[in-house]
């Protein structure tokens, strides 16, 4: 259906529920929701919290992923609502700078857009727009340390937070892992996984099992978590980091959430971004086991992700054999490997 759709004329439509006066409009992207920069006068001061420049930025998601990034649970109101909820709590309870929504011209965060002249809507939903530049290489050790830092203030402020009615949000637990898991299974049949890397795959998601059922979730250890915080998904403005893309937070451990930023950090920055961490929020005395069971979990929803794009197949190729030999290996026999490069 993507191919068929006015994705400009669909931005425009939906902007029309807004008090705001395009003056233009740039196309960002399609993955989990297509996207747009909009670049606005505004006809007056109407924002949910503070207000407007005279001329601002928004981001305009359309929520309509590609097929093969996300089930469509994501697209469900309540979901969307959902998030738009936290982003807002983000804003008013906190100083982080958060991509918090915009209510239209209906006092509500959700537009609703029919696609054309069917009777098929999207919703749709406004931003403000989070100024700072992403990074074009491996953060400095003092980068990580403040995502780290960032990290655990949106953890904190999780922690805290009482949920509101109907809060509605994916979980990151073992039942999703197990998914991904079948995901990769399909690939032994294909040969992108070897019949003897996916056994090794198994019995660590067995193991990633054992311990999410020995963790208690509580109120210190599970909630709220971005999910998805990694180079893409973070900013700096004046040497800050700054928080972006909260479409995959949902339900986790918070060790999980952090396993899932350190995937994407070199072993000499996993210290500094643990550093920056624990300047807000301490970890259990046992962290580094836990967190490296996770850093596997990571890793094989990172695979299952990648299984759905036939282009990344080359890649699993290359890189499946390396993880179980190199990672999971040392894992199933209880050796260290985080921070190891």
């Amino acid at each position: 259906m993507e191919s068929k759709i006015d994705w400009n004329g669909l931005a425009l439509n939906a902007l029309a529920q807004y008090n705001v006066s395009v003056v233009q409009l740039v196309f960002l992207g399609h993955s989990e929701n297509v996207t747009f920069r909009v670049d606005t006068r505004n006809n007056q001061n109407f924002a949910t919290s503070g207000e407007y420049d005279e001329q601002a930025l928004f981001l305009l998601r359309i929520h309509y992923p590609i097929a093969e990034f996300r089930d469509r649970i994501w697209q469900q109101h309540a979901v969307i609502e959902s998030e738009l909820m936290w982003l807002t709590a983000l804003h008013q309870d906190t100083n982080l700078v958060v991509p918090y929504p915009l209510q239209n011209l209906s006092s509500t965060f959700i537009t609703s857009v029919a696609i054309d002249d069917t009777s098929t809507t999207l919703n749709c939903t406004l931003l403000n727009w989070v100024n700072g530049s992403p990074l074009n290489s491996e953060p400095t050790p003092t980068q990580a340390r403040r995502v780290g830092k960032l990290m655990a203030q949106l953890h904190q402020h999780a922690s805290l937070w009482e949920l509101p009615s109907g809060f509605t949000r994916p979980k990151y637990d073992w039942e999703q892992l197990h998914t991904s898991l079948m995901k990769l299974r399909s690939l032994v049949d294909t040969g992108t996984i070897s019949v003897t890397d996916f056994p090794v795959l198994e019995n660590v998601v067995q193991r990633i099992n054992n311990v999410m059922t020995a963790l208690e979730k509580t109120r210190t250890n599970w909630g709220l978590i971005h999910a998805d915080l990694n180079e893409n998904n973070y900013i700096f403005n004046a040497g800050e980091a700054q928080p972006i893309d909260f479409s995959c937070c949902g339900f986790g451990y918070y060790l999980c959430d952090i396993a899932h930023t350190l995937l994407h950090l070199f072993p000499e920055n996993r210290r500094s971004f643990l550093s920056g961490y624990q300047s807000v929020r301490q970890l259990p005395d046992e962290y580094q086991s836990i967190l490296e069971a996770f850093f596997l979990g990571a890793t094989i929803n990172n695979f299952a992700f990648l299984a759905s794009q036939p282009n990344e197949h080359n890649y699993l190729l290359k890189t499946v054999p390396y993880v179980t030999k190199r990672l999971c290996s040392k894992y199933l026999q209880s050796e260290a490997f985080l921070f190891e490069s």
